[in-house]
C-alpha cells in the first residue's frame, strides 16, 4: 500500500527546512570558515618564506661554527707541527736514531685537543712513531703525504682514513728531506662545535680547494648528489667569487647553498641543503592545514546537524513531561525527573518532603547535589551503562538530606523515550531502607567478626550439640558445616579425657559459671595439642540460660616458644660464662644486668660493685667522657648498634686497649631499652697498629728523601714542580726554578776521593737549608746536581735568592778542598708551560752560566 504524504505537510517541512538554512547561527558558522580558509592561506605564504630564510640562516650558522673549529684545529695543528719539526731537525742524530720520540709526540698531542694522531715517517715512508688513533696501525704515509715529499712541498693537506691531515716535511742540516710528520685532526672535536638537532640534520658540509676538488664531506655522503649539487652552483654562481672573507648564501634551482673561505688555509667551506628538505616542514603543514581545514568543515556540518536534531528532541520531551507532570504529582513516591545531563526538571511532593528542599532549590540543579560522596564510582557506570543502552537499572544509592543525614534509597531509574524511540529524559523512584541497611550491615559485621577470629568458636546447646560453628573451627577440624551442625560436641575429639576435662566445667557454665584452663588436648589427625579453653554462658529474655559460648585456642607453638626460650637462656648462659671474650647486658643508664665469668675477672670487680660503680667506672680517665658521649648519643637517638675502641684499666691497675660493642634488643615494655654486648682485648693489635704507622712513616720519609744530603730527592721535586703547575693553571700563582751545579766537582772526587765529595755535598745541602725560606723546596736533583723550586717567587726574586745563595757559597771553606764555587740556572713558569719545558729553560740557563766562566746566576731567555 502506497502511501502519500499531503502537500500541506511538505510544504510545511520545506519551509522549516529552508528557515533552519538561514539560521543566523549557520550564516555565521559559514562566514567564519570562510575568513579562516584567506587567513590560513595567506599563513602558509609567509610560512613558505620564513621556512626558505631560516634554512639559509642555519646553513650559515652551521658554516661559520664549522669554518672556525676548522680555522682553530689548523693553527694549533700547525703549530704542534712546526715545534715536533723544529726538536727532530735540531737533533744531530738520523730520524730512526733519535731516543724520546714517543715521549715527544705525547707531549706535542697533549698541547692541541684538536689532534687525532702524530706519525713520523722517513724518507722510505716507513713508519717510525706514532701516538694517537694511528698508533700501531699506519706503517706507511698517505699517497698525498709520499707527493708532497716527493715534490719538496713543506707543507701539504689531505685525507687519512676520513680524518683531515696536515703533514709537514722535516729536513736534516743540509737542507734535505728526511722524513714528514703527518697530523690528523680529530673529527669529533670538530663536530662538536656544531648546531644539532632535527634542523640540521639534511645538511651537507664540504671542503673544497683551491681547484674546487672535493677534499671532506660530513654528513649523508652520497657521491652522485654531491656532484649534482656541486655542478648546479657551479652553473648559477661561479666559485671564484667567494675568494674574500665572510659567508655567502646563493639560492640555487634545487638547492640552498652557504660557502666561506677559511682564514689559515688556501681551503673553503661549502653548506649544502636541498630546497625539499628545507621545506619538508613547510609542506607537512601544508598538509596538515588542508587536512585539518576539511576536517573543520566536515565536523561543523556534523554538530550543526546534531544541533538541530537535539532541538526537536528537546521540544518532544518537554511536551511529554508537561502531560505526565499531573498524574505523577500526586504519586505517594519520592519521583525525579532528569534530562540527558541529570539536570533535575520535576520532583514530586513526596521527594520533596523526603529531601527537604524546596522544589526551587532542586530545579536545574544536577542530581549529584543530593550525593553523600560515597557511591562508588563502578555503580555510577554500571547505572550509566543500562541508560545509555535503553534499559531500566534498579540498585542502592545513599543521598544526603538538606540537613545533612544520609540516607540509603533503593533506587529504580527508567529512560523514557519519545516518538522516535530516542532516550529524552530518565524517570527516577526511590524508597528509603535505611533502617533495613542498617541492620543487616549489623548482623553482617557480627558474623565476620566471629569468622575472622583465629580461635575456634562454637555455641553449644544445653545437651552440648553444636548450633554454629565459625570458619577457624571448622578449618581446624578439616570438616564442613554440614558435618558438624546440629551433632554433639565430643564427636571430634578422641578418647574420653576431654571429656573428663570439660563435662563438669560444661555443667557449671550451665548454671551461669565462666571458666578458663589451659591443658594438653588430643585431637584426631593432630596428635597432642596445648590449648586454652574458655566458656561463658548466653542468656536470653529473662534471664535463663539456653546456650554455651566455647572458645578453644591452641597454644601450643607459644608453648613451645616459652619452653625454647628457657632452655635457649640456660644455654647463653653457660656458653656466656665460659667464653672468652667479655659478654655484658646493661640497661640505658650504664647499669650491668648481668656479666660473664671472663669480663667480671678481667674487670676485677663483681655484678654488684660494676652496677654501684656503673660499667663506665672502669674506663681510663682520658676515654671516659667520650665513650659516655657516644653512649648517651646512641640511646637519645634510638640506634640500634654501638662500637667504640677505649681503654681499660684492670685489676692489676695496667691500662689494656678493648673494642667494645652493643646491640639494642626489642620485646620489653614501652620506655624500657636493654642493650646486649661484647668486650675484646685489642692491646696487642692497637700496638702492632701504632708500630706498623711509624713504620710506614719512616718508609714515607725515606721513599721522598735524598739518603746522602737529607734533602728532598728527584721524585719528590718532580711531584711538587707537577703541583705548582697546576697550581698557576688554576690560579696563576707565579712559581720559579733555580738548579744549582757545584763548579769542577769531578775534580774533588778524583784528587779527593768520594768521602770528601760526600762531605762536600752534605756541607753544601745544610747551606741550601740554611739559607732558603721556609716556603722554598731545596733538592738534589743527581750526582752534584740540585734543585731549588720557590713557590709564590717571580723570576726576579728567584734570581735575588740564587744570587744571596751563590755569594753565601763562595764564602764558606770546605773540608780538604777548601774554597768552592757553584753555577746557577733560574727560569720561571709560563702560560702553556709542562714541566718539561720549565726543567729545559732551567738547563739552559744553568749552561750559559758554566760557558760563561761559572760561579754566576743566569737567568732564562725566551
Amino acid at each position: 500500500m502506497n502511501m502519500r504524504v499531503p502537500p500541506l505537510q511538505f510544504s510545511q517541512q520545506s519551509g522549516d527546512q529552508r528557515r533552519w538554512m538561514w539560521h543566523p547561527m549557520i550564516v555565521g558558522a559559514l562566514a567564519l570558515l570562510f575568513i579562516m580558509s584567506g587567513m590560513l592561506a595567506w599563513g602558509l605564504y609567509q610560512d613558505y618564506k620564513y621556512s626558505l630564510q631560516s634554512a639559509g640562516e642555519r646553513l650559515q650558522t652551521q658554516l661559520r661554527a664549522y669554518a672556525s673549529a676548522l680555522d682553530i684545529a689548523f693553527i694549533s695543528t700547525d703549530h704542534v707541527l712546526h715545534d715536533v719539526s723544529l726538536v727532530l731537525e735540531s737533533s744531530p742524530q738520523p730520524l730512526e736514531q733519535q731516543p724520546g720520540l714517543r715521549p715527544l709526540f705525547m707531549r706535542s698531542m697533549m698541547t692541541s685537543p684538536s689532534l687525532d694522531s702524530l706519525v713520523l715517517y722517513n724518507r722510505a715512508g716507513e713508519g717510525l712513531a706514532s701516538v694517537g688513533r694511528a698508533e700501531g696501525i699506519r706503517q706507511s704515509p698517505p699517497g698525498w703525504v709520499r707527493a708532497a715529499m716527493a715534490v719538496g712541498s713543506h707543507m701539504a693537506m689531505g685525507i687519512d682514513d676520513g680524518h683531515l691531515g696536515l703533514a709537514q716535511l722535516v729536513y736534516d742540516s743540509d737542507s734535505r728531506v728526511v722524513g714528514s710528520v703527518l697530523a690528523t685532526i680529530e673529527p669529533e672535536q670538530i663536530e662538536a662545535e656544531l648546531e644539532s638537532g632535527e634542523a640540521y640534520g639534511h645538511q651537507r658540509l664540504m671542503l673544497l680547494d683551491s681547484q674546487n676538488q672535493l677534499m671532506l664531506v660530513a654528513g649523508e655522503y652520497n657521491q652522485q648528489k654531491v656532484n649534482e649539487a656541486q655542478g648546479e652552483l657551479q652553473r648559477h654562481s661561479k666559485l671564484d667569487e667567494f675568494a674574500a672573507f665572510g659567508t655567502r648564501l646563493a639560492f640555487a634551482d634545487e638547492y640552498l647553498y652557504a660557502i666561506r673561505q677559511l682564514g689559515q688555509q688556501p681551503v673553503r667551506a661549502l653548506a649544502v641543503i636541498k630546497r625539499s628538505d628545507a621545506l619538508a616542514g613547510w609542506q607537512q603543514r601544508l598538509l596538515i592545514s588542508l587536512l585539518s581545514l576539511g576536517s573543520l568543515m566536515l565536523v561543523t556540518l556534523f554538530f550543526l546537524k546534531r544541533w538541530h536534531d537535539s532541538l526537536r528532541r528537546e521540544r518532544k520531551a518537554a511536551n511529554d513531561l508537561a502531560h505526565l507532570y499531573q498524574a505523577i504529582e500526586q504519586m505517594p513516591s519520592a519521583i525525579a525527573i532528569t534530562d540527558l545531563e541529570s539536570r533535575i526538571l520535576y520532583v514530586n511532593r513526596a521527594y520533596l518532603a523526603r529531601s527537604g528542599y524546596e522544589r526551587h532549590q532542586l530545579l536545574g540543579q544536577q542530581a549529584r547535589i543530593l550525593s553523600s560522596g560515597q557511591i562508588p564510582q563502578s555503580t555510577y557506570l554500571d547505572l550509566w551503562n543500562h541508560l545509555e543502552q535503553g534499559l531500566v537499572w534498579e540498585g542502592e544509592l545513599i543521598n544526603r538530606l538538606s540537613d545533612g543525614q544520609q540516607r540509603v534509597e533503593l533506587a529504580m531509574i527508567t529512560p523514557v523515550h519519545d516518538t522516535d524511540g530516542r532516550t529524552a529524559c530518565y524517570f527516577a523512584i526511590s524508597t528509603d531502607i535505611t533502617e533495613k541497611k542498617e541492620n543487616d550491615r549489623r548482623l553482617l559485621r557480627y558474623g565476620e567478626i566471629v569468622d575472622a577470629s583465629s580461635e575456634l568458636m562454637v555455641l553449644l546447646d544445653s545437651q552440648f550439640r553444636h548450633l554454629q560453628v565459625n570458619h577457624q573451627y571448622l578449618a581446624y577440624h578439616g570438616c564442613s558445616r554440614l558435618e558438624v551442625e546440629n551433632e554433639p560436641f565430643w564427636q571430634l575429639y578422641e578418647g574420653g579425657e576431654l571429656h573428663a576435662l570439660l563435662k563438669p566445667r560444661l555443667d557449671a557454665a550451665l548454671k551461669g559459671t565462666a571458666f578458663v584452663l589451659e591443658a594438653w588436648l588430643a585431637f584426631a589427625g593432630k596428635g597432642q595439642r596445648y590449648c586454652r579453653i574458655s566458656g561463658s554462658p548466653v542468656s536470653i529474655a529473662g534471664g535463663q540460660i539456653e546456650s554455651l559460648v566455647l572458645n578453644l585456642a591452641d597454644i601450643t607453638e607459644r608453648k613451645q616458644s616459652e619452653d625454647a626460650l628457657r632452655a635457649s637462656e640456660e644455654r647463653f648462659r653457660a656458653l656466656a660464662d665460659f667464653s672468652p671474650i667479655g659478654i655484658f647486658e646493661a640497661d640505658s643508664e650504664g647499669h650491668n644486668v648481668y656479666a660473664n665469668r671472663y669480663f667480671i675477672e678481667t674487670v676485677g670487680s663483681s655484678l654488684a660493685e660494676l652496677n654501684n660503680l656503673g660499667w663506665a667506672g672502669i674506663l681510663h680517665p682520658d676515654d671516659l667522657k667520650p665513650v659516655l658521649r657516644s653512649w648517651k648519643t646512641m640511646v637519645v637517638q634510638q640506634q640500634q648498634d654501638w662500637h667504640y675502641e677505649a681503654r681499660i684499666i684492670d685489676r692489676d691497675g695496667e691500662v689494656r686497649w678493648f673494642r667494645c660493642a652493643a646491640r639494642r634488643y626489642e620485646g620489653l615494655p614501652e620506655g624500657e631499652a636493654r642493650y646486649i654486648g661484647m668486650v675484646l682485648d685489642i692491646t696487642q693489635q692497637v700496638q702492632h697498629r701504632e708500630e706498623l704507622e711509624r713504620k710506614n712513616e719512616e718508609l714515607e720519609r725515606l721513599s721522598i728523601t735524598d739518603g746522602l744530603t737529607g734533602l728532598v730527592n728527584r721524585a719528590r721535586i718532580e711531584a711538587l714542580l707537577t703541583h705548582q703547575l697546576h697550581r698557576y693553571e688554576r690560579y696563576g700563582t707565579d712559581c720559579s726554578l733555580i738548579m744549582l751545579d757545584v763548579d769542577h766537582f769531578k775534580q774533588v772526587n778524583d784528587n779527593c776521593g768520594h768521602a770528601v765529595g760526600d762531605q762536600v755535598l752534605r756541607q753544601l745541602a745544610g747551606l741550601m737549608q740554611d739559607n732558603t725560606r721556609l716556603t722554598d723546596f731545596p733538592g738534589r736533583w743527581g750526582g752534584e746536581e740540585f734543585m731549588i723550586l720557590c713557590p709564590n717567587t717571580d723570576l726576579a726574586g728567584a734570581h735575588r735568592l740564587a744570587e744571596n745563595l751563590r755569594h753565601r757559597i763562595e764564602q764558606v771553606k770546605f773540608p780538604v778542598i777548601g774554597q768552592r764555587t757553584c753555577s746557577f740556572g733560574v727560569a720561571a713558569l709560563h702560560p702553556g708551560d709542562h714541566t718539561g719545558d720549565l726543567l729545559k729553560r732551567a738547563d739552559d740557563a744553568l749552561y750559559r752560566a758554566k760557558n760563561n766562566g761559572r760561579n754566576q746566576v743566569m737567568i732564562e731567555q725566551l
